[in-house]
């Protein structure tokens, strides 16, 4: 399951479709909070998700770094998918642990490439990989 997190119902609902159309199962939040309160309150977890940086209640960059501090969901790869394309905000992003930044507008067949990537790598493999954090 993939969950994106888009406020633009527009670009959620494409997401989610193309998504589908590409063979995963995915679910879409319109804000920061209903998606925090999904990941921290049911039992199934996405395997992979898909944040946007601009969100009403809590932003993408809180997310992240909720997410990335709880040791039950700090394994779960995440793409930031923003309109917020400065090199300030990319390398933001990653160092705060996102596993990739896709600008928008970006093509959907690029975003499904790129989740591909990111599915096929083992979890193992993600917890190997040295945190500039810690640094």
């Amino acid at each position: 399951m993939i969950w994106c997190v888009e406020d633009d119902a527009s670009i959620r609902d494409i997401e989610v479709y193309a998504l589908n159309s590409a063979g995963f199962e995915a679910r879409g939040f319109e804000d920061g909070s209903s998606f925090y309160a999904a990941i921290t309150g049911e039992k199934e977890k996405p395997q992979l998700i898909v944040l946007d940086v601009m969100l009403p209640g809590i932003d993408g960059i809180e997310l992240l770094r909720r997410i990335r501090a709880n040791a039950a969901l700090k394994q779960i790869p995440i793409v930031m998918a923003t309109a917020k394309g400065s090199e300030y905000d990319k390398i933001q992003s990653l160092d705060m642990g996102a596993d990739d930044y896709l600008v928008k507008p970006f093509a959907f067949e690029e975003l499904l490439a790129r989740l591909r990537v990111l599915l096929r790598k083992p979890v193992t493999e993600k917890s190997s990989i040295l945190n500039v954090a810690d640094l």
